[in-house]
């Protein structure tokens, strides 16, 4: 007899082995990895409505949605609800267009009509000269409203026997989106004060955000961080370690102490090997996508994964968009065939699948994970 969805995850997050298959998914963490265009040309190709329930994905989203988020956007709510800080349209100078939105955190977003589900991101904190003015920016709130509803969600998934999990925030991502990329690289090495009162305020939110969806019984508490570029880290490794290791440490040994059932998902793209060590040692349990252009996977995962867990490794730059089917079937067959080795692995495309990923080649994709899945 089969493992149950929920113990299989268990297993591969605990590096127990002993998997009766290799999990594979079209998520990763708390998020699908359709955008809203490469989603429309899928259930036109395949009428499939729900991927998790239609394949058996161990892993189910714990939201406080009325239907459950089928793709990728910036303001996808996959857990519980932020409340607006209050910032308007009419804050910014000059005043935003009509059709931007605004993040909970008061994050100018304008469209790209030509990528729906992507943003021009403008910045409320770009202009901040001290402190004070960091300090006093507002913060997001929890809609208590969504505590229920996803405390209800999370049971469900547990009474079908698999592992809910939510979007839990992020520190360095929100940082720079408050701050602009450019002033908080500044800041990190120039401005020291100012770079570490932005990671305080967001970090207590983060902080405060898990521990709601702790309390709701959500077992896979996701956070997003983008750290790597396609050969380097995006800061110094001794920056990150100075200025980040520390408040990922106090979160998740925090919650862990707190609450025992949970476990912790780091989504970092790009080169992000110099910190691995780091990552293993500030507590989270499972890191996406370990891009392949940019990092070997299979040494990586036999060097860490009887410490660290994985999910993704499949490519989106290379493969998916431009492989024929052949090579999208040796590039699974050969992830599932270290995960066998290794039995840390959740196999996964290694980021969202952009208008560039022909459809053919996402059901490639699942076609070469039910074949050699071993389930």
């Amino acid at each position: 007899m089969g493992l149950l969805p929920r113990e299989r995850m268990i297993r591969v997050l605990k590096r127990s082995g002993n998997l009766d298959r290799v999990p594979w998914s079209l998520d990763f963490g708390a998020s699908s990895a359709f955008t809203p265009f490469s989603w429309e040309k899928f259930q036109q190709a395949t009428s499939i409505d729900n991927v998790a329930e239609h394949f058996g994905f161990e892993v189910r989203v714990a939201h406080a949605e009325k239907e459950t988020p089928r793709f990728h956007t910036s303001s996808s709510s996959l857990g519980l609800r932020m409340k607006s800080n209050g910032v308007k349209r009419s804050s910014f100078n000059p005043p935003l267009p009509e059709e931007a939105t605004l993040t909970p955190w008061g994050v100018g977003l304008i469209p790209w009509p030509d990528n729906p589900g992507s943003e021009e991101m403008v910045h409320p904190l770009k202009d901040a000269r001290t402190v004070k003015e960091i300090e006093e920016y507002p913060s997001p709130g929890i809609d208590t409203e969504s505590i229920p509803i996803v405390t209800a969600r999370a049971d469900l998934i547990r009474a079908a026997d698999c592992m809910s999990a939510a979007y839990c925030g992020s520190v360095y991502e929100w940082c720079h989106w408050l701050r602009g990329m450019e002033e908080f690289m500044i800041d990190l090495v120039s401005r020291p004060d100012m770079a570490q009162a932005l990671i305080r305020k967001v970090a207590f939110f983060t902080h405060s955000f898990a521990r709601e969806h702790a309390k709701t019984g959500v077992e896979l508490l996701c956070f997003y961080d983008d750290y790597g570029m396609q050969s380097c880290l995006q800061i110094h490794p001794q920056l990150w370690r100075q200025f980040f290791q520390p408040v990922w440490t106090e979160i998740i040994h925090d919650l862990k102490a707190n609450f025992p059932h949970t476990f912790f998902s780091l989504h970092t793209c790009g080169h992000i090997t110099d910190i691995i060590p780091d990552l293993i040692e500030a507590g989270f349990d499972i890191i996406h996508p370990l891009q392949p252009e940019c990092q070997n996977p299979e040494k990586i995962i036999m060097q860490y994964g009887d410490r660290m867990s994985f999910w993704g490794t499949i490519s989106v730059q290379r493969t998916l968009p431009f492989g024929t089917p052949e090579e999208i079937n040796n590039e699974v067959r050969s992830r599932m065939d270290l995960a066998r080795v290794m039995p840390s692995l959740v196999v996964s495309p290694s980021n969202t699948l952009g208008k560039e990923i022909p459809v053919e080649n996402i059901v490639s994709y699942i076609e070469s994970c039910q074949r050699y899945c071993g389930g």
